[in-house]
């Protein structure tokens, strides 16, 4: 075969050349427009420039560590030997801090050598960290901030929600965030989140066994599941707030009463599920209750005479606007005797005030 290359060590195919059929193997071509002959034993020199698939070029400039599960990364995250780089990985990406949030305090393997973390000097008066989420700022992911952040100070002690974002608002997931990073929550608070139900309470009772005060206001999601699950997980609450929800009722107060023997302060207003069964229930279960504060109930003159009866520490008492309640329920509540140590007594539009309900109570209260 006639020589088809000028070949000079270089490894170059020169214009001008003839090949015939069995040299076609030796084509090889690069990208869409390079065409490289290879001799048979030796490897060609490529001066031209190699055109890359832009999705191969992508793929390898991404890291590798996205590459990895999510069952990966988090044994990486729990192993962080402190709560600052903890804090540090989770403002790489949302993916990483709603995946950091998901660690419960439990999971996370402490080094040998440093077994208590320093606490910040931004603490409240009681040791803990207090947060407010209002409106547009009432978002899961600020949650999980708040959840990650605060590990390394002293911990969250009260948390705060009042109303939500519209688009992107709280919801179970956020709660469930505090739940695992916020084991020493004692006061948590929800006003207006009706994106919040039963499951976000769960996780609370769940993951904040510390929790002592409990502010449920406007939350149309949350029944009596919720507050069941509150009361077996949150044995020491000892101030519950209930107003305008419209699925507790008298079974979540009976939960209540059962489980939280350390209740010392209750108000509920205009609940309309609760009722007698809910409210004497509490009342005569709570040994050391001492603000009772009864607003718009569909409660009658029996849960008064639980009160008269069974109110012995009671303090501060508010009736007001119960609709059902008769002079004969009032009478009964001064004559049981049992308000001994109350001191302060409001009573706001209940028909059933009448002189003889008043002197009743003036002889049965020492107030």
């Amino acid at each position: 075969m006639p020589t088809l290359v000028n070949y000079s060590g270089d490894d170059e195919l020169y214009p001008g050349s003839s090949f015939g059929p069995m040299d076609l193997g030796r084509l090889y071509t690069i990208g869409s427009n390079v065409d490289v002959y290879y001799p048979p034993n030796k490897r060609a020199r490529i001066s031209a420039p190699f055109i890359f698939n832009n999705h191969e070029h992508e793929k390898d400039q991404k890291p590798s560590v996205d590459t990895l599960p999510d069952e990966c990364l988090f044994e990486i995250f729990r192993r962080l030997p402190s709560a600052k780089e903890r804090s540090s990985c989770a403002c790489v990406s949302k993916k990483w801090l709603m995946l950091m949030s998901s660690i419960c305090k439990a999971e996370i393997e402490r080094p040998a050598s440093s077994n208590v973390e320093m606490i910040s000097s931004d603490e409240d008066q009681d040791g803990y960290l207090t947060r407010c989420l209002e409106g547009k700022k009432a978002t899961d992911v600020r949650l999980a901030a708040i959840a990650v952040g605060t590990s390394g100070h002293g911990g969250l002690g009260k948390l705060s929600i009042r109303g939500s974002n519209s688009v992107r608002g709280v919801t179970n997931l956020g709660l469930l965030a505090v739940a695992h990073g916020c084991p020493s929550l004692r006061s948590l608070s929800l006003w207006n989140v009706s994106s919040v139900g039963d499951e976000g309470l769960a996780e609370i009772a769940k993951g904040c066994h510390l929790l002592e005060k409990l502010d449920l206001c406007l939350s149309s999601s949350i029944s009596n599941k919720g507050l069941i699950a509150i009361a077996e997980g949150c044995p020491n609450l000892t101030t519950l707030n209930i107003e305008s929800c419209s699925k507790i009722g008298n079974e979540g107060l009976q939960a209540i009463a059962r489980c939280c023997p350390k209740l010392l302060s209750i108000s509920i207003k205009d609940c309309p599920l609760v009722g007698d069964h809910g409210v004497s229930s509490l009342l005569s279960s709570a040994s050391e209750l001492s603000r009772v504060k009864l607003q718009a109930l569909n409660i009658t003159d029996f849960s008064l005479a639980v009160v008269g009866h069974y109110g012995k520490a009671i303090t501060n008492l508010v009736l007001c606007g119960l609709r059902n309640i008769s002079e004969r329920g009032f009478w009964v509540m001064g004559v049981a005797q049992g308000l001994q140590k109350l001191v302060s007594l409001t009573i706001t539009s209940c028909r059933g005030v009448t002189d003889a309900s008043i002197e009743a109570l003036g002889k049965g209260c020492s107030i």
